[in-house]
């Protein structure tokens, strides 16, 4: 059987929107395609980072005012050489800024960020929140949520385009990628609302390990589900 670990990223700290699910959904998607996800806790900021048996790493949302404390954490780590190497990572939500140039305040401090994406945000006075429907420019598949934007974000390399929702700042982008490095805005919990999503991901993985999965999992359920967003997206068109 194949197997993926996957860091699960102070998850006491970045812990917003439910979007724990989305670890959980990993764990059991990875179940019905004959893989073994195996999640491992990075608690705290001097835990050790094994980026060597890491196949992924997992942020959740998280307050942007936790960034500057855990920021550190990740510097001089050995992330920039597990991304270089082709490790993956997944920033969900607002830990997806950490991961850009810069970060504007609201009250017009700046903080500086870890550079891998090149992008810049700006915190919002008001938080924006809607359905949010996407299409991936790397493989054209469809992602629906929520999204719930504290900060608005101009990104040069991003991840999808938006077909509803304001996605990265209401023009017409959503979210960021650079290598394996992928961030988005979409909530749900973003597994639990697009399975097809973490499949897609885990098959990315294992390619790189010259590994397969040994079945296709049943997303009946999640499409019937996804369809029913579309329509009622659609009525609010």
């Amino acid at each position: 059987m194949a197997k993926l670990t996957v860091g699960w990223m102070y998850p006491n700290l970045l812990n917003l929107h439910g979007e724990r699910g989305s670890i959980m959904a990993l764990k059991q998607i990875g179940s019905d395609m004959g893989v073994e996800v195996n999640i491992l806790r990075i608690e705290d900021f001097d835990d050790p980072i094994p980026f060597d048996e890491l196949d992924l790493l997992v942020f959740l949302p998280g307050e942007i005012a936790s960034f500057p404390h855990l920021m550190p954490a990740l510097k001089d780590r050995g992330l920039a050489e597990y991304l270089e190497k082709g490790g993956y990572l997944l920033a969900i939500g607002t830990s997806g800024l950490m991961f850009g140039n810069s970060i504007t305040r609201e009250d017009g401090t700046k903080l500086k960020c870890l550079g891998f994406l090149d992008m810049q945000a700006k915190e919002r006075k008001y938080v924006w929140g809607d359905d949010l429907h996407i299409r991936l420019y790397d493989s054209e598949l469809e992602l629906a949520g929520s999204q719930i934007q504290m900060a608005d974000v101009n990104a040069k390399q991003p991840l999808a385009t938006t077909i509803y929702g304001m996605g990265n700042n209401n023009s017409g982008t959503e979210g960021a990628r650079w290598k394996n490095l992928i961030y988005t805005n979409c909530l749900g919990p973003l597994f639990v609302k697009n399975p097809w999503f973490a499949e897609h991901i885990i098959n990315e993985i294992l390619a790189t390990k010259g590994e397969n999965a040994t079945a296709e999992p049943d997303h009946t359920v999640a499409r019937n589900s996804f369809y029913s967003t579309l329509a009622f997206i659609e009525q609010k068109k």
